[in-house]
């Protein structure tokens, strides 16, 4: 984690070196379940759900606007509201989270700071998707939430993905929406297996 919380600009320049960091921290997130564990949805599939319903604009920072949940683990909202009364969460966003994230928005090749207009879809997205999983998914023996405290869920249905399906249509998302991972051209990006 040490390297990603460098304050260097440094992106790798090569395709593959960017995959490999990619596909890395993509592993990690197929296999960290959301609502801490109680919920089979893989914080990679939360975002790859993210980035369907995102604007092209907003898509490829959707795609990682959890990225840093693999250094952290997924938070909860109750720890983050316990954290932010406590003084905590603005350190600990401020100097884990932001910079590993900046490091993913810059090796994205996306524009860091994030504009304003993609925050605010992005969190609304994510408060939706939120709620729909929170509808289909949680184990409400181990997680209840009033339901003034949840967005308005999407009608469709979520099922949990497997974390090799997870994977996989992160990194094939990554090579749509993310301005440096569709550099390549697709013959170099067909040798990659990400099927």
């Amino acid at each position: 984690m040490r390297e990603l919380m460098m304050s260097s600009d440094h992106v790798p320049v090569s395709f593959e070196v960017r995959l490999e960091v990619f596909r890395h921290q993509v592993a990690g997130l197929s296999r960290i379940r959301r609502w801490n564990g109680a919920c089979d949805v893989s914080v990679a599939q939360h975002c790859v759900q993210a980035c369907d319903l995102a604007s092209p604009e907003a898509a490829g920072y959707a795609l990682i606007h959890d990225i840093e949940e693999f250094d952290t683990g997924d938070i909860t909202t109750p720890i983050k509201s316990t954290m932010r009364a406590l003084g905590v969460w603005q350190r600990f966003e401020s100097e884990i989270v932001l910079p590993i994230r900046r490091r993913f928005t810059l090796l994205a090749g996306l524009e860091w700071p994030w504009p304003e207009s993609v925050i605010e879809e992005v969190h609304e997205i994510d408060q939706r998707l939120k709620a729909t999983e929170y509808r289909d998914c949680v184990d409400w023996s181990l997680v209840r939430l009033p339901a003034k405290e949840l967005a308005e869920p999407y009608l469709d249905y979520v099922l949990p993905w497997s974390a090799i399906k997870a994977e996989n249509v992160f990194m094939k998302r990554a090579h749509a929406v993310l301005p440096s991972m569709a550099m390549c051209d697709a013959e170099s990006w067909s040798l990659i297996d990400v099927s």
